[in-house]
């Protein structure tokens, strides 16, 4: 078989010198991964965005913009740019359930007295001067003051007697998760002879369908989404949304991030909403950040570190604005451990309040049998299954793009010098040279092993088709150090 072209005829009989010019594949490094975030930003009426209407975030004060300040979705933004300035990031704004409630708390003020008092919503200390004879009634109206001339806030607030009432701008269970606290750092006081009683945030219900986001975003690929409501309803639906998105052909692999606070119990119990290797639940108890800005936070940092290196484990790294909850609200080792098996990812919080990643896990737990399986427990054995998957179909769009297909063997098969027919014996010699690649890169191990393990074969019934079982071990990941220390007597 003669050399094959692509541009130049092979009956052309006028003298010259005749070149083209195209690119040879066969020593190329990984394909470009397009990583691609999106954000699912609650908005507010005074928010320019329309509803389900996707918009490329490149800074982080578009948010307030696009979704209105105060929003969850302002916040969002802000919390995935501090964490991660590169990514290419999307924001889909979805405007409230009109059957949603918004979530409300309160400070009810008592007593007199003079002096600083600092009040708190989530990280934002609002801080007050109580003047000698003001009544309770006064100081709750001050509160609600200084509350509401904070625009980039939540809520907002109004006072009624000695009561300042807060209600979040996003309804919906969201708000419930909104932190009040007062003078909650250790060096702020509240004046002698003045008590402030907290009412925590609650009765917030009715989030937005989350289906109509996903209908919207039917036809994009993400590889990686931040959604700020954890109900069953909302998981379920994103679980299948996304298990139909991994499959073989829909070319569409992405991973949620969904925010939790609460109690041990309570993330244990929204550990246990999914079982899908495609979402990542992470939650605090008791934190000042809001759990869709920790989500959002993660997601930044995942995003970046996991298009890098799939492979790699995302222990140590800085949540950026996140903000640890007091002491005795952190989690012992054996809670973060019973978390983790139950698909909750977890969080270390160092002395100054700085927030690093433990172990990002999925919430996948048990296999369709109902057997406990870890074979999709960490989020870099999805991530790295997406990387090479992309990146063995593009390589193989890319070397064998008009190629024909024959026996290993056959007459075609040996007399190939053009380069231009492909058998099952060459395709499996590809996938060696592309699995010492990624064995390279540090993303899979043994690959010597699983290439013998692998196999090629021309399809039976359809001569045009060629199929492949193709093994890889992924490689592990220094997580757990046990060791006997023992002295000599």
């Amino acid at each position: 078989m003669t050399i094959s072209f692509d541009e130049i005829p092979y009956d052309w009989l006028k003298p010259g010198t005749l070149v083209e010019v195209k690119p040879n594949y066969d020593r190329v490094g990984a394909i470009p991964y397009p990583a691609r975030a999106l954000l699912v930003c609650p908005k507010l009426a005074a928010g320019t965005a329309a509803a389900l209407a996707l918009h490329r975030i490149t800074r982080a004060d578009q948010g307030r913009a696009l979704f209105g300040a105060g929003s969850i979705g302002a916040q969002m933004v802000e919390a995935f740019k501090a964490a991660n300035k590169t990514t290419d990031v999307y924001a889909i704004g979805v405007a409230d359930d009109e059957t949603g409630v918004a979530a409300t708390g309160s400070f009810t003020f008592a007593g007199a007295g003079a002096g600083p008092l600092a009040l708190y919503v989530g990280r934002v200390r609002i801080p007050l001067a109580i003047t000698a004879g003001m009544t309770a009634a006064q100081m709750a109206t001050a509160a609600a003051a200084a509350i509401n001339a904070i625009p980039e806030l939540p809520v907002t607030a109004a006072a009624a007697l000695a009561v300042t009432t807060v209600t979040a701008r996003n309804k919906g269970e969201t708000g419930n998760a909104i932190q009040l606290k007062v003078a909650r750092r250790v060096d702020d006081t509240v004046p002698a002879g003045i008590t402030v009683t907290v009412a925590a945030m609650s009765a917030g219900a009715n989030n937005p369908d989350i289906q109509d986001v996903l209908d919207a975003i039917a036809a994009e690929r993400f590889s990686g989404i931040v959604v700020p409501w954890d109900d069953a309803t909302t998981l379920s639906a994103l679980a299948a949304d996304l298990a139909g998105r991994y499959v073989a052909g829909a070319n569409k692999d992405g991973h949620a991030y969904v925010g939790h606070a609460g109690t041990f119990g309570a993330l244990t119990t929204k550990g246990g909403l999914t079982n899908s290797p495609h979402i990542t639940g992470v939650g605090l108890k008791g934190a000042p950040s809001a759990p869709w800005e920790i989500a959002a936070s993660l997601a930044g940092v995942a995003e970046f570190q996991l298009a890098n290196d799939p492979a790699r484990q995302l222990r140590g790294l800085v949540l950026p604005d996140v903000e640890a909850p007091a002491a005795a609200d952190q989690f012992t080792d054996t809670e973060q451990d019973l978390l983790l098996k139950g698909g909750v990812t977890t969080l270390n919080c160092a002395a100054d309040g700085t927030v690093v990643i433990d172990r990002v896990v999925t919430t996948y737990k048990i296999s369709s049998l109902g057997v406990p399986d870890r074979a999709w427990l960490d989020i870099m054995v999805p991530k790295t299954m997406s990387r090479l998957r992309w990146d063995w179909a593009s390589y193989v769009t890319l070397m064998y793009p008009r190629h024909k297909l024959a026996d290993d063997g056959s007459v075609a098969a040996e007399a190939d010098t053009s380069g231009v027919v492909v058998m099952p014996k060459r395709m499996l010699g590809s996938w060696a040279a592309r699995c010492r690649l990624y064995e390279e890169l540090g993303w899979i191990e043994g690959a010597k092993d699983t290439v013998r393990q692998s196999a090629f074969e021309r399809d039976a019934s359809d001569r045009n088709r060629l199929n492949a079982r193709q093994q890889v071990r992924i490689i592990g990941n220094l997580m757990v150090l046990a060791a006997s220390l023992e002295f000599q007597v």
